[in-house]
């Protein structure tokens, strides 16, 4: 995956967890009946929502970072490839 590409995939997340999280806020601020009466929980999973996008995307950073971490200290073994002799076989 490409740097373009994974920039791409986290803001399509952190988007809609943004949406999701202004339409619970703006729930609350016109009195949706159901969410004024939860207000704590609106305001905690609103928060939720963006913070798990954002541990996301910071934990495969960090894992993609260890992994080519690893990568260049030691270089991938080389399989040998099996060379057929005269016979064919």
């Amino acid at each position: 995956m490409t740097v373009t590409n994974w920039l791409k995939a986290r803001g399509i997340e952190l988007g809609a967890s943004l949406c999701t999280a202004g339409i619970l806020i703006a729930g609350l601020a016109i009195g949706v009946p159901f969410l004024r009466a939860r207000i704590p929980e609106t305001f905690l999973y609103s928060f939720c929502c963006v913070a798990a996008v954002l541990l996301r995307a910071l934990l495969d950073l960090s894992v993609r970072a260890v992994v080519r971490a690893a990568q260049t200290v030691r270089p991938p073994a080389r399989v040998p490839v099996p060379r057929l002799g005269p016979s064919g076989a």
